[in-house]
């Protein structure tokens, strides 16, 4: 009764879990992305391993997505003032995470074979992490610590900084980048069966502005960008003059919000400033 299932119904689940899915495309531009979503039950499941997960786990300090008290905000702000930044994506983070490295990483974390093998085989779609349970953030951080370690070490020999936001991994430094970063990067990624996705390979260096994590970062705290923020005071003049439409509104409030996450964390932060002055 762990799950607030009975045992049979989990067995159930864990023996036939490609049934418990619905499986559709989402299309971002021309970009189609294929999501796994679970049904209820096994959504409820796997939302328990990720949140027992998230709380329990300790994650480096450079790692912050999908950990608890951390942001991408927070992890831009950790290259504000930097000359240049280095950011890449994996391709297909989650479809190329196996579910046998899922396993091998609940094994070092201190699963025993069975327990492992039973939270593969529900938070797993045939054979990879499935996109859209929500377990995946977490395993897959949990998957990535070994090579987060190396990315680490890696900043560290070359004095920079370095963070990962999900599959977004960001370096930075003062004066030129290091030749060999891109190829030392690139190896640390594929050494873990993963691609970086060549199209989203960015350098970023001044007078140019620096954008990492979706945010400027080319001052002393992240901002949004110029398109962004007007985009903002769009949608800002659309709402009070009352012409979103009621579908769009989530949409649009979730935009809205947004902005104000970022504006009062650069409140907060000048204000702390203030008062350390």
């Amino acid at each position: 009764m762990l799950f607030g299932f009975s045992p049979s119904f989990v067995g159930t689940l864990a023996k036939r879990p490609a049934r418990y899915y619905r499986v559709f495309e989402i299309r971002t531009g021309k970009k189609v992305r294929l999501i796994q979503a679970p049904k209820v039950a096994l959504k409820l499941i796997q939302r328990w391993i990720g949140g027992n997960l998230a709380c329990s786990v300790r994650y480096l300090d450079s790692t912050f997505g999908f950990v608890p008290g951390r942001s991408h905000i927070d992890a831009a702000a950790r290259h504000c003032k930097a000359d240049w930044a280095y950011s890449v994506d994996i391709k297909d983070f989650f479809r190329t995470t196996s579910a046998t490295r899922v396993r091998a990483a609940l094994i070092k974390l201190g699963y025993g074979d069975y327990a492992a093998d039973l939270a593969v085989a529900l938070t797993c779609y045939e054979g990879f992490l499935a996109q859209g349970a929500p377990s995946s953030p977490v395993l897959s951080n949990l998957v990535f610590q070994e090579f987060d370690r190396l990315l680490e070490e890696l900043a560290c020999e070359l004095n920079l900084t370095f963070t990962r936001y999900a599959d977004d991994i960001v370096f930075s430094g003062s004066g030129t980048p290091a030749p060999e970063l891109k190829d030392r990067v690139k190896s640390i990624i594929e050494s873990g069966d993963w691609k970086i996705a060549e199209k989203k390979e960015k350098l970023f260096q001044k007078p140019y502005r620096l954008k990492v994590h979706g945010l400027l970062v080319d001052g002393t705290a992240p901002r949004l960008t110029k398109g962004y923020r007007r985009r903002i005071r769009a949608l800002n003049y659309l709402l009070s003059q009352g012409k979103i439409s009621p579908k769009q509104l989530h949409r649009v409030k979730g935009h809205l919000n947004y902005a104000q996450q970022v504006d009062n964390w650069f409140a907060s932060q000048a204000s702390s400033d203030t008062d350390e002055a």
